[in-house]
Formats: C-alpha cells, sequence, structure tokens
C-alpha cells in the first residue's frame, strides 16, 4: 500500500464523509477487470455496482448521473467519480473506508464488489 494511494484514500474519505448503510454481504469471485471483460459481463458488472451503492450509499449520496444527494453535506458519487482517478478510488476501497465522523459507518467490500463499484463509477465519470 504506496503512501501516495493511501493519502488519496484519505481524502476520498474525507469527500464523502456523510452517514450512509453498510454494505450488503457480498460473495468474493475472481474475475477478470471491468475495463478487460466482454460486453454482458461489463453490463452485469455495472448493474451490479449499481445495485451495491444503491443499498450502500444511497441513503445519503446522490448516486445517479443527476440529482443532488438525500444529505446535503454527502457528495454525489458522480462528483467523486470525476475528481478523483478511479485507481485511486480502488485501492480506497479496497483498504477500507474508514472515517470518525459518526454518521458514515466503516466500509469493507471484497474484491468482486469493488470490481462492480469500478464499473459503475466508470458509467458516472463518463456522463456530463
Amino acid at each position: 500500500m504506496s503512501s501516495p494511494r493511501f493519502v488519496a484514500a484519505l481524502l476520498f474519505i474525507s469527500a464523502v464523509a456523510a452517514g450512509c448503510s453498510h454494505p450488503p454481504p457480498g460473495v468474493e469471485a475472481a474475475r477478470a477487470p471491468a475495463a478487460a471483460a466482454a460486453p454482458d459481463e461489463l453490463r452485469q458488472a455495472v448493474l451490479r455496482g449499481q445495485q451495491i451503492t444503491a443499498g450502500t450509499c444511497a441513503s445519503c449520496h446522490a448516486i445517479g448521473p443527476v440529482g443532488d444527494s438525500p444529505m446535503t453535506a454527502a457528495t454525489p458519487l458522480r462528483e467523486i467519480a470525476r475528481r478523483y482517478p478511479l485507481d485511486q478510488l480502488e485501492e480506497a476501497f479496497a483498504e477500507g473506508l474508514v472515517t470518525g465522523h459518526p454518521a458514515m459507518p466503516e466500509f469493507v467490500f471484497r474484491a468482486a464488489e469493488i470490481d462492480d463499484l469500478m464499473a459503475y463509477l466508470q458509467t458516472l465519470k463518463s456522463t456530463s
């Protein structure tokens, strides 16, 4: 875990320090990175990532390409996806999102969930 990535994780955490639900349990599976996946596999990864954000983040963050966050202090995920390189966000998810802010619990994602989150965040990054 490199120091620049750790710093990026901390920046990400402070950008999203707002209350959210714990992520649903998932099944970890070894898969090819989303960018190298076949179109149908990529579509499925995006849908799973969207489901994870709907169950984990939507109570506080705007999770779609438009709209305001339910909690005004919570940065919309599309802005986070545009603001930070996805490899840094991936590292933050892998290290576990931890914050001292009482409204946002600690997040620990499995590798398969992170792949799906990255696939979904890429779609948000691509929308303008």
